[in-house]
């Protein structure tokens, strides 16, 4: 099924002041409505002093709106049968509703209220700000958190909007005044750059009508450009974080990547996927989890964005065993670069990822972020109804220099944090 009503197709249009519509049909038989706002509000646009505001604006939209506090909105999306979830990145940052698509007018309504007219009352101020600090103590005292942390700084040098992971630190989240919430907002939570992403069985036409209604108030100032400081090629680095009192050593290694919107970007994807990227079927899998026993978990990420990215193979080991996997992680990526993937491995990772497709049409959620991602790297309208067969197209090669390219193990950064000398 392709056409209109084919959710693998989305339709964009323009609102006003800027604001992009992408509207992707519901899976059949679905009987809701997936909508997101997002907006140029990534952690990346932090003032330097001011380290943790994206994230508490973002966290706080959702929070009281408009003539509804927290708990009168949280009472109002109970009535619909509705929620509001929200995500920050160092990009962008998205607000989410979800609900039942015969209520599809009145959510739009209340994405339009949380989006433009966000409250910052100061009980829920001082709520969010209690969350993030919470936040902040486990982003330093939990292996996991604490080596995400450390690849992203060795990764990226100061003042890049992926250094960071958003939560700031204590000095700067008690820097932040109310004030400097309500500009944030002002200045990000735009129609320049901004996007909303609608999910529903309604038509195009239908849903455009409704957006340009209820979003005509929002900001046509242009926002800030993200600021990329020059940085020479990384090179090969080591960090270790002792922190005792675990029972798991968390490793990582890394480096940066391609954007989205590079042309060898479905290699390189396949050459992740082969890696660590796919369940049961991929190498890290295979060798380190399943035939090792080395470790708890085994798996790898390509992060493309839109104007850069940063790929990791990561790892959760016991105390004595990590000197053992991370051989075994660098073996994997040497084994990449150097040989091609043989054709019925890679045909094996190929179909996995392509049947994969079907399932996240089962439900209008999963759908939605399909879309999402699509419409945010402005890809072309029937981009997921050829994603299959650009897939089949690529050969051995093509991934094997891709792989070179966007997950260089020469200049991999390594990541140990845990209780290295035992527990």
């Amino acid at each position: 099924m392709t056409g209109a009503r084919d959710p693998l197709q989305v339709k964009y249009s323009e609102a006003t002041n800027g604001l992009r519509i992408a509207r992707q049909t519901s899976p059949p038989g679905a009987a809701s409505i997936s909508a997101t706002y997002v907006g140029p509000a990534g952690w990346g646009f932090d003032p330097p002093s001011r380290g943790g505001l994206a994230r508490l604006v973002n966290q706080l939209v959702t929070s009281a709106a408009g003539r509804h506090d927290r708990i009168a909105l949280a009472r109002l999306l109970d009535r619909a049968g509705a929620t509001l979830t929200r995500q920050c990145a160092p990009e962008s940052a998205e607000v989410t509703i979800w609900g039942p698509a015969d209520e599809g007018e009145l959510l739009l309504r209340l994405l339009a209220d949380v989006v433009l007219r966000p409250r910052f009352d100061a009980e829920d101020v001082a709520r969010v700000r209690r969350q993030a600090l919470e936040r902040q103590l486990r982003e330093l005292t939990q292996p996991a958190a604490r080596a995400d942390r450390e690849l992203m700084e060795s990764l990226f040098p100061v003042g890049h909007p992926y250094r960071s992971t958003g939560t700031g630190d204590r000095r700067s989240l008690a820097r932040i005044r109310p004030e400097d919430l309500t500009a944030f907002h002002r200045g990000h939570y735009v129609g320049s750059e901004g996007l909303l992403v609608v999910t529903a069985p309604a038509g195009h036409r239908e849903i455009e009508r409704i957006v340009r209604r209820e979003f005509s108030e929002i900001s046509d100032a242009s926002p800030p450009v993200l600021d990329f400081p020059h940085a020479s090629l990384p090179r090969a680095a080591e960090h270790r974080v002792e922190l005792r009192g675990h029972s798991q050593v968390e490793i990582r290694l890394g480096g940066s990547s391609i954007p989205r919107s590079a042309p060898e970007y479905p290699a390189a994807f396949l050459a992740n996927e082969v890696l660590g990227g796919r369940p049961l079927l991929s190498r890290l899998f295979q060798r380190v989890r399943e035939r090792g026993g080395l470790a708890y978990h085994a798996t790898s990420e390509l992060e493309a964005m839109r104007f850069g990215g940063y790929w990791a193979a990561q790892a959760g080991t016991g105390p004595d065993r990590w000197s053992k996997v991370v051989p075994m992680l660098r073996s994997e990526l040497r084994r990449l670069d150097s040989a091609e993937v043989p054709g019925r491995e890679l045909d094996a990772i190929r179909e996995s990822a392509i049947g994969e497709i079907p399932l996240s049409l089962e439900s209008t959620a999963e759908a939605h972020e399909l879309a999402i991602e699509l419409a945010y790297h402005r890809l072309p309208e029937d981009y997921l109804i050829r994603w299959p067969a650009r897939l089949r197209e690529v050969p051995p090669g093509e991934v094997r220099e891709a792989a070179a390219v966007a997950l260089d193990g020469a200049r991999a950064s390594l990541i140990l944090v845990g209780p290295l000398n035992g527990r």
